[in-house]
Protein backbone atom coordinates (compact mmCIF):
# COMPACT_ATOMS: atom_id res chain seq x y z
CA UNK A 1 0.00 0.00 0.00
CA UNK A 2 1.22 2.87 -0.87
CA UNK A 3 3.12 4.90 2.25
CA UNK A 4 1.95 8.99 0.88
CA UNK A 5 -1.68 7.87 1.85
CA UNK A 6 -0.31 8.34 5.86
CA UNK A 7 0.85 11.75 4.91
CA UNK A 8 -3.14 13.03 3.40
CA UNK A 9 -4.47 11.35 6.09
CA UNK A 10 -2.76 13.16 8.55
CA UNK A 11 -3.60 16.58 6.61
CA UNK A 12 -6.97 15.57 6.87
CA UNK A 13 -7.01 14.68 10.59
CA UNK A 14 -5.35 17.70 11.17
CA UNK A 15 -7.97 19.95 9.13
CA UNK A 16 -10.92 17.58 10.81
CA UNK A 17 -9.84 18.77 13.96
CA UNK A 18 -9.65 22.50 13.05
CA UNK A 19 -13.27 22.29 11.78
CA UNK A 20 -14.60 20.89 14.94
CA UNK A 21 -12.87 23.85 17.03
CA UNK A 22 -14.45 25.81 14.07
CA UNK A 23 -17.60 25.01 14.70
CA UNK A 24 -17.72 25.17 18.15
CA UNK A 25 -16.19 28.42 18.10
CA UNK A 26 -18.85 29.46 15.65
CA UNK A 27 -21.39 28.37 17.97
CA UNK A 28 -20.28 30.48 21.61
CA UNK A 29 -19.13 33.75 19.53
CA UNK A 30 -23.20 34.20 17.46
CA UNK A 31 -20.89 34.81 14.18
CA UNK A 32 -23.53 35.11 11.18
CA UNK A 33 -23.17 34.97 7.63
CA UNK A 34 -20.46 33.89 5.58
CA UNK A 35 -18.68 33.00 8.53
CA UNK A 36 -21.14 30.98 10.11
CA UNK A 37 -21.18 29.19 7.26
CA UNK A 38 -17.64 28.43 7.26
CA UNK A 39 -17.60 27.04 10.82
CA UNK A 40 -20.74 25.29 10.41
CA UNK A 41 -19.19 23.38 7.95
CA UNK A 42 -16.61 22.06 10.04
CA UNK A 43 -19.11 19.98 12.04
CA UNK A 44 -18.36 17.52 9.05
CA UNK A 45 -15.04 16.96 10.56
CA UNK A 46 -16.29 14.56 12.47
CA UNK A 47 -17.23 11.79 10.05
CA UNK A 48 -14.42 12.49 8.44
CA UNK A 49 -12.53 11.73 11.85
CA UNK A 50 -15.30 8.46 11.36
CA UNK A 51 -13.95 7.49 8.14
CA UNK A 52 -10.09 7.67 8.90
CA UNK A 53 -10.47 5.86 12.53
CA UNK A 54 -11.96 3.19 9.74
CA UNK A 55 -9.43 3.15 7.43
CA UNK A 56 -6.83 2.94 10.34
CA UNK A 57 -8.33 0.53 12.43
CA UNK A 58 -8.04 -1.88 10.00
CA UNK A 59 -4.38 -1.22 8.97
CA UNK A 60 -3.81 -1.30 12.94
CA UNK A 61 -5.26 -4.45 13.04
CA UNK A 62 -3.25 -5.78 10.23
CA UNK A 63 -0.31 -4.74 11.76
CA UNK A 64 -0.71 -6.68 14.84
CA UNK A 65 0.22 -10.00 16.17
CA UNK A 66 -3.07 -10.80 18.13
CA UNK A 67 -6.22 -9.49 19.17
CA UNK A 68 -4.86 -8.61 22.48
CA UNK A 69 -2.67 -6.43 21.05
CA UNK A 70 -4.60 -4.21 18.78
CA UNK A 71 -7.15 -3.63 22.03
CA UNK A 72 -4.20 -2.49 23.95
CA UNK A 73 -2.60 -0.37 21.69
CA UNK A 74 -5.68 1.32 20.45
CA UNK A 75 -7.40 1.78 23.91
CA UNK A 76 -4.36 3.53 25.59
CA UNK A 77 -4.29 5.63 22.85
CA UNK A 78 -8.03 6.93 23.02
CA UNK A 79 -9.22 5.71 26.78
CA UNK A 80 -6.54 8.14 29.24
CA UNK A 81 -7.26 11.06 27.66
CA UNK A 82 -10.98 10.60 27.56
CA UNK A 83 -11.24 9.39 31.62
CA UNK A 84 -9.08 12.48 31.93
CA UNK A 85 -11.95 14.71 30.86
CA UNK A 86 -14.82 12.95 32.27
CA UNK A 87 -12.77 12.89 36.12
CA UNK A 88 -12.02 16.54 35.29
CA UNK A 89 -15.73 16.81 34.80
CA UNK A 90 -16.98 14.78 37.57
CA UNK A 91 -14.81 17.06 39.66
CA UNK A 92 -16.01 20.59 37.87
CA UNK A 93 -19.73 20.07 38.35
CA UNK A 94 -19.91 17.86 41.89
CA UNK A 95 -17.02 19.84 44.00
CA UNK A 96 -16.26 23.27 42.30
CA UNK A 97 -19.24 24.32 41.09
CA UNK A 98 -21.36 22.38 44.00
CA UNK A 99 -24.44 24.96 44.94
CA UNK A 100 -23.81 27.09 41.86
CA UNK A 101 -24.89 24.93 39.00
CA UNK A 102 -27.61 22.32 39.09
CA UNK A 103 -26.97 19.01 38.11
CA UNK A 104 -29.86 17.72 35.58
CA UNK A 105 -31.81 14.80 36.50
CA UNK A 106 -30.65 11.14 35.09
CA UNK A 107 -33.96 9.15 33.61
CA UNK A 108 -31.16 6.28 33.65
CA UNK A 109 -30.53 6.83 37.01
CA UNK A 110 -26.39 6.12 35.52
CA UNK A 111 -25.24 9.27 36.14
CA UNK A 112 -21.60 9.60 35.99
CA UNK A 113 -21.25 5.89 35.33
CA UNK A 114 -22.64 6.60 32.14
CA UNK A 115 -19.64 8.58 31.36
CA UNK A 116 -17.49 5.92 33.42
CA UNK A 117 -18.59 2.78 31.89
CA UNK A 118 -19.18 4.69 28.26
CA UNK A 119 -22.66 4.37 28.11
CA UNK A 120 -23.87 7.97 27.31
CA UNK A 121 -24.49 7.17 23.71
CA UNK A 122 -26.11 3.61 24.34
CA UNK A 123 -28.32 4.44 26.83
CA UNK A 124 -30.96 7.08 26.30
CA UNK A 125 -30.99 10.08 28.88
CA UNK A 126 -33.96 12.87 28.94
CA UNK A 127 -30.96 15.24 29.49
CA UNK A 128 -28.03 16.29 26.77
CA UNK A 129 -25.74 16.81 29.88
CA UNK A 130 -26.00 13.44 30.35
CA UNK A 131 -25.42 12.38 27.03
CA UNK A 132 -23.08 14.55 25.14
CA UNK A 133 -21.18 16.32 28.24
CA UNK A 134 -17.53 18.12 26.60
CA UNK A 135 -18.47 16.58 23.62
CA UNK A 136 -17.77 13.56 24.20
CA UNK A 137 -20.32 11.34 22.08
CA UNK A 138 -17.83 10.30 19.95
CA UNK A 139 -15.91 8.27 22.29
CA UNK A 140 -18.78 5.53 22.24
CA UNK A 141 -18.76 5.24 18.51
CA UNK A 142 -14.96 5.13 18.46
CA UNK A 143 -14.98 2.52 21.17
CA UNK A 144 -17.88 0.24 19.71
CA UNK A 145 -16.16 -0.04 16.34
CA UNK A 146 -12.60 -0.83 17.76
CA UNK A 147 -13.86 -3.59 19.67
CA UNK A 148 -15.50 -4.76 16.15
CA UNK A 149 -12.26 -4.88 14.33
CA UNK A 150 -11.56 -8.13 14.88
CA UNK A 151 -14.70 -9.94 13.71
CA UNK A 152 -15.31 -7.52 10.82
CA UNK A 153 -11.71 -7.47 9.75
CA UNK A 154 -12.32 -11.69 9.89
CA UNK A 155 -15.86 -11.58 8.02
CA UNK A 156 -14.73 -8.38 5.69
CA UNK A 157 -11.80 -8.74 3.78
CA UNK A 158 -12.22 -7.97 0.65
CA UNK A 159 -13.45 -5.10 -1.33
CA UNK A 160 -16.64 -6.49 -2.13
CA UNK A 161 -17.75 -7.68 1.08
CA UNK A 162 -16.75 -4.09 2.43
CA UNK A 163 -19.46 -2.70 -0.30
CA UNK A 164 -21.75 -5.27 1.17
CA UNK A 165 -21.05 -4.03 4.79
CA UNK A 166 -21.18 -0.58 3.81
CA UNK A 167 -24.65 -0.91 2.62
CA UNK A 168 -25.96 -2.72 5.47
CA UNK A 169 -24.62 -0.14 7.38
CA UNK A 170 -26.16 3.04 5.60
CA UNK A 171 -29.37 1.22 5.89
CA UNK A 172 -29.23 0.24 9.79
CA UNK A 173 -28.26 4.17 9.71
CA UNK A 174 -31.52 5.38 8.04
CA UNK A 175 -34.03 2.92 9.54
CA UNK A 176 -32.51 2.71 13.20
CA UNK A 177 -35.41 4.74 15.28
CA UNK A 178 -35.07 4.21 19.11
CA UNK A 179 -32.53 6.07 21.06
CA UNK A 180 -30.78 2.89 22.24
CA UNK A 181 -27.19 1.96 21.02
CA UNK A 182 -26.78 5.07 19.02
CA UNK A 183 -23.00 4.72 18.39
CA UNK A 184 -24.31 1.72 16.06
CA UNK A 185 -25.57 4.12 13.16
CA UNK A 186 -22.55 5.84 13.07
CA UNK A 187 -20.87 2.72 11.41
CA UNK A 188 -21.30 3.70 8.34
CA UNK A 189 -19.38 6.04 8.15
CA UNK A 190 -16.48 4.19 9.71
CA UNK A 191 -17.36 1.30 6.69
CA UNK A 192 -16.23 3.89 4.41
CA UNK A 193 -12.39 3.38 5.77
CA UNK A 194 -12.56 -0.19 5.76
CA UNK A 195 -13.88 0.64 1.73
CA UNK A 196 -10.89 2.72 1.47
CA UNK A 197 -8.49 0.48 2.79
CA UNK A 198 -9.53 -2.43 1.13
CA UNK A 199 -9.71 -0.76 -2.63
CA UNK A 200 -6.29 0.06 -1.83
CA UNK A 201 -5.56 -3.07 -1.17
CA UNK A 202 -6.51 -5.14 -4.10
CA UNK A 203 -6.27 -1.83 -6.15
CA UNK A 204 -9.79 -1.27 -6.66
CA UNK A 205 -9.44 3.36 -6.20
CA UNK A 206 -11.13 3.50 -9.79
CA UNK A 207 -14.19 1.82 -8.36
CA UNK A 208 -14.74 2.98 -5.10
CA UNK A 209 -14.14 6.29 -7.14
CA UNK A 210 -16.73 5.83 -9.71
CA UNK A 211 -19.17 4.25 -6.47
CA UNK A 212 -18.61 7.26 -4.41
CA UNK A 213 -20.00 9.61 -7.47
CA UNK A 214 -22.63 7.43 -8.00
CA UNK A 215 -23.62 7.58 -4.35
CA UNK A 216 -23.06 11.36 -4.21
CA UNK A 217 -25.69 11.67 -7.30
CA UNK A 218 -28.33 9.81 -5.40
CA UNK A 219 -28.52 11.36 -2.24
CA UNK A 220 -28.73 14.76 -4.40
CA UNK A 221 -31.17 13.66 -6.44
CA UNK A 222 -33.27 12.45 -3.10
CA UNK A 223 -32.95 15.19 -1.14
CA UNK A 224 -30.20 12.99 1.81
CA UNK A 225 -28.67 14.81 4.35
CA UNK A 226 -25.68 16.63 3.49
CA UNK A 227 -23.60 14.38 6.10
CA UNK A 228 -23.93 11.51 3.27
CA UNK A 229 -23.03 13.58 0.43
CA UNK A 230 -19.57 15.05 2.31
CA UNK A 231 -18.76 11.67 2.99
CA UNK A 232 -18.11 10.48 0.05
CA UNK A 233 -16.53 13.67 -0.96
CA UNK A 234 -14.58 12.63 1.93
CA UNK A 235 -13.73 9.38 0.57
CA UNK A 236 -12.48 10.96 -2.95
CA UNK A 237 -10.69 13.10 -1.73
CA UNK A 238 -8.67 10.50 0.48
CA UNK A 239 -8.24 8.48 -3.04
CA UNK A 240 -7.79 11.20 -4.77
CA UNK A 241 -4.75 12.43 -2.87
CA UNK A 242 -3.21 9.37 -1.97
CA UNK A 243 0.05 10.43 -3.60
CA UNK A 244 0.24 14.02 -2.27
CA UNK A 245 3.25 14.76 -0.27
CA UNK A 246 4.95 18.20 0.81
CA UNK A 247 8.44 18.93 0.52
CA UNK A 248 9.42 21.86 2.96
CA UNK A 249 10.38 20.12 5.93
CA UNK A 250 9.34 23.20 8.09
CA UNK A 251 5.82 22.37 6.84
CA UNK A 252 6.03 18.64 7.24
CA UNK A 253 7.35 19.12 11.32
CA UNK A 254 4.20 21.48 11.59
CA UNK A 255 2.21 19.41 10.50
CA UNK A 256 3.44 16.04 11.81
CA UNK A 257 3.22 18.55 15.22
CA UNK A 258 -0.24 19.47 15.28
CA UNK A 259 -0.80 15.68 14.03
CA UNK A 260 0.43 14.24 17.13
CA UNK A 261 -1.53 16.63 19.00
CA UNK A 262 -5.09 16.32 17.36
CA UNK A 263 -6.39 13.92 19.42
CA UNK A 264 -5.89 16.05 22.69
CA UNK A 265 -6.98 19.44 21.00
CA UNK A 266 -9.95 17.44 20.21
CA UNK A 267 -11.24 16.35 23.49
CA UNK A 268 -9.79 19.78 25.34
CA UNK A 269 -11.38 22.39 23.37
CA UNK A 270 -14.98 20.94 24.92
CA UNK A 271 -14.13 21.60 28.55
CA UNK A 272 -12.52 25.24 27.52
CA UNK A 273 -15.79 25.90 25.40
CA UNK A 274 -17.57 24.84 28.87
CA UNK A 275 -15.46 27.17 30.19
CA UNK A 276 -16.33 29.92 28.25
CA UNK A 277 -20.56 29.15 28.59
CA UNK A 278 -19.76 29.95 32.33
CA UNK A 279 -17.70 32.96 31.95
CA UNK A 280 -20.42 34.17 29.86
CA UNK A 281 -23.27 34.07 32.43
CA UNK A 282 -21.03 36.49 34.56
CA UNK A 283 -19.18 38.61 31.84
CA UNK A 284 -20.29 38.45 28.41
CA UNK A 285 -17.36 37.66 26.32
CA UNK A 286 -16.73 39.23 22.58
CA UNK A 287 -16.02 36.87 19.64
CA UNK A 288 -12.44 37.91 19.58
CA UNK A 289 -12.17 37.19 23.37
CA UNK A 290 -13.93 34.11 23.07
CA UNK A 291 -11.25 32.74 20.15
CA UNK A 292 -7.97 33.79 22.12
CA UNK A 293 -9.05 31.67 25.24
CA UNK A 294 -10.11 28.92 22.95
CA UNK A 295 -7.07 28.82 21.45
CA UNK A 296 -4.57 29.63 24.24
CA UNK A 297 -6.75 27.55 26.29
CA UNK A 298 -6.86 24.64 24.20
CA UNK A 299 -2.88 24.69 22.97
CA UNK A 300 -1.89 24.96 26.55
CA UNK A 301 -3.85 22.15 27.99
CA UNK A 302 -3.54 19.86 25.10
CA UNK A 303 0.32 20.11 25.17
CA UNK A 304 0.10 19.25 28.97
CA UNK A 305 -1.87 16.85 28.47
CA UNK A 306 -0.38 14.99 25.78
CA UNK A 307 2.87 15.41 27.35
CA UNK A 308 2.25 14.22 30.30
CA UNK A 309 -0.69 11.68 30.16
CA UNK A 310 -1.48 10.38 26.46
CA UNK A 311 1.95 9.90 25.41
CA UNK A 312 3.66 8.61 28.33
CA UNK A 313 0.92 6.39 28.90
CA UNK A 314 0.26 5.21 25.81
CA UNK A 315 4.38 4.23 25.58
CA UNK A 316 4.36 2.42 29.09
CA UNK A 317 1.20 0.67 28.42
CA UNK A 318 3.03 -0.48 25.17
CA UNK A 319 6.17 -1.96 26.83
CA UNK A 320 4.46 -3.12 29.40
CA UNK A 321 2.83 -5.47 27.04
CA UNK A 322 5.74 -6.50 25.16
CA UNK A 323 7.00 -7.35 28.48
CA UNK A 324 3.98 -9.16 29.49
CA UNK A 325 3.80 -10.90 25.82
CA UNK A 326 6.96 -12.87 25.74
Amino acid sequence: MNQKIYYSLKLFRVMSCIGVVLVHYGQRASLNGIFRTITDFGAYGVYMFFIISGFLGYLSYSNSHSCKEYYVRRFSRVLPLYYCIIIYDFILYECILHGHFIIPADSSHLKWLRYFLLLSQCIPSSDNFWINLSATWTISCFILFYLCVPFLFKFIDTFYKALWFGFFCFVLNRFWSIDWFLPITELCFFALGILIHLALKEHRQNSLLVISCTAIIFFLLFNYDQVYVFSEVFVILIIASRDFAVNNQFMNRFIDLLDEHSFAVYLVHAIIIEAIDLINRVYLLSPLQILIVLITGTAFISFLLHKFIERPFYERVNVYYKRWAK
